[in-house]
């Protein structure tokens, strides 16, 4: 049953909006002039301003919006102290500029809460969460936070774009810690979105997320959930060179690793995640050897959780990786602090438990350590070879390519090693896959090993060998011809090769990669043609 009093609160309530929403107008149309305290007049442009922009805006209020009352309220209260003050100001000047500050700042805040108001009215929700995320108390944007928390509410990414530096605000230090810790879970939300992480990673929103998320890795300001989801927000935002280049400045590497030694599982997967972005940058580098971090990620790579030791080894490829002085020195470190082992144990727990890993890392990790010869010797002495030749088998295509390239690594040590021979059957099944940077990988492999005659017996065993690398030379496939060449050329001194090379159309498909100026390509065609001349194998 109704209660009889409702309809009259409800109207209650509306004549009091109406009422404060008259009442500013008239405090607003009856601005005072500007006063004689030279004070005064010093504060009153911008407070002039802001009530001039109140004016021409209140009418359009939308007075079925909620947050309308609240803003009314505070209009009203702030409208009558600039009364008050204009018409008897107090005597202390210091209390005076105080007010004056408060009120000008007070007056503008009100304005652009306005303008927000009118212009996403009341009619749809995404319009009431955009206001309610922006305008009224902070227990109010809180319960707003709560609602785009929830699976049951979206938001288009102009409207995203538009409440981000309202949340910026909300992570400042002057904010409560469970302010803070909403607001780092909903931009750690954000982040995980594909329709909204390019807003977070923008260059408006990155640095600035950057400089408040690096407060929260520090524990002194930050909680676990909290610590947790910043280091989700930065594997997102330094994907962005920029971002990271920020975050490191900051001394963002050295908390990171603190995490990655001590903190939740969660978290540890998470900051190597981040280091990982970060040592992609080369100037970052230095960072890690500086905060002895390769110790720290290399001791994760053992203990930690099975992303966390894929992030670990991730991080540890990407710094052996290229470098533009091309010095050992990182390499020579990593080697120095137990990489090999740590890629050892990795390989053999893969085995071990049949889990279908991401050995990206670790087979890159890998190929990084031996282009340096010394370490390459190690490598190949010590049955590493065997899980590289296996990886050629996988699933994925990065893992794939990255022992490609790291088979090449070692065959430059010219040295026959029986491993390696098992590894050509698999190349030539590489040059047939979809990805040209798979089978220019493979090519690549391929080529330094037919340097070496033992390694060419047993290409030549291989029936489809030659034909899938002559496919390679047609000017269509989008990839390095000079490989194919090379590999073509070093099997050209056997008739059959030669014979085989023809007959899959090697001839056309040079002629046309003379005009590419394809590296050999005319020392090769020269060499065919005089294999026929000669009669060795008969025309075609």
């Amino acid at each position: 049953m109704k209660s009889p009093d409702q309809p009259t609160t409800s109207r209650t309530g509306e004549d009091e909006q109406q009422e404060l929403h008259h009442r500013c107008l008239s405090l607003l149309s009856s601005l005072p002039s500007p006063p004689a305290t030279s004070l005064l007049r010093r504060k009153w442009p911008s407070i002039s301003t802001s009530c001039t922009h109140l004016l021409s805006t209140l009418p359009s209020l939308p007075l079925s919006n909620p947050l309308s009352l609240p803003l009314l309220t505070s209009l009203s209260a702030s409208l009558s102290h600039l009364h008050s003050l204009s018409s008897s100001p107090p005597a202390g000047k210091l209390q005076l500029q105080s007010e004056l500050s408060s009120l000008a700042t007070t007056l503008h805040g009100l304005a652009s809460d306005a303008d927000l108001l009118v212009s996403t009215g009341g009619g749809s929700s995404e319009n009431d969460l955009v206001s309610r995320l922006q305008v009224g108390p902070i227990s109010s944007r809180l319960d707003a936070l709560d609602l785009l928390l929830s699976d049951k509410t979206t938001m288009s990414a102009s409207s995203l774009q538009s409440v981000v530096p309202s949340l910026l605000k909300l992570l400042e230090p002057s904010a409560s810690f469970e302010t803070r810790e909403k607001v780092t879970l909903t931009f750690a939300k954000l982040s995980l979105s594909e329709s909204s992480r390019h807003v977070i990673t923008s260059s408006e929103v990155g640095p600035s997320l950057v400089i408040h998320l690096s407060r929260v890795l520090d524990s002194a300001t930050g909680g676990t959930t909290a610590i947790e989801n910043a280091c989700t927000i930065l594997q997102t935002l330094t994907l962005v060179k920029e971002n990271a280049i920020a975050l490191a400045s900051r001394g963002g590497v050295g908390p990171l690793l603190e995490i990655c030694h001590a903190g939740t599982p969660s978290a540890q997967a998470s900051a190597a995640a981040v280091l990982g972005n970060l040592a992609q940058v080369e100037t970052i580098r230095p960072y890690f050897v500086d905060e002895n971090g390769i110790p720290t990620l290399i001791n994760l790579s053992y203990i930690g959780t099975p992303v966390a030791k894929d992030n670990a080894i991730g991080c540890l490829c990407n710094l052996a990786g290229p470098s533009e002085d091309e010095l050992q020195d990182m390499k020579i470190t990593l080697f120095k602090e137990g990489a090999l082992d740590c890629i050892k144990s990795y390989l053999e727990l893969q085995v071990q438990e049949d889990r279908d890993w991401n050995l990206e890392g670790a087979i890159g990790l890998l190929r990084h350590l031996t282009s340096f010869r010394y370490i390459a010797e190690i490598v190949t002495n010590n049955g590493f070879v065997p899980y590289v030749v296996s990886a050629l088998d996988s699933t994925k295509p990065r893992v794939r390519i990255e022992a490609a390239r790291t088979i090449a690594e070692l065959a430059v040590t010219g040295r026959i090693v029986k491993e390696i021979c098992d590894s050509i059957p698999k190349l030539v099944r590489m040059l047939e896959g979809k990805g040209s940077e798979e089978r220019e990988a493979s090519a690549k492999a391929l080529a330094i090993l037919m340097q070496v005659s033992g390694y060419r017996r047993t290409f030549r065993k291989d029936e489809g060998g030659i034909v899938n690398v002559v496919q390679l030379l047609d000017p269509l496939a989008d990839v390095e011809k000079k490989h194919a060449v090379s590999v073509l050329l070093s099997l050209s001194q056997s008739r059959k090769c030669r014979k085989q090379m023809v007959a899959a159309g090697a001839c056309g498909y040079l002629r046309g990669n003379l005009a590419m100026q394809v590296e050999d390509a005319k020392k090769l065609l020269e060499c065919l043609g005089r294999g026929r001349i000669l009669g060795v194998f008969p025309r075609v």
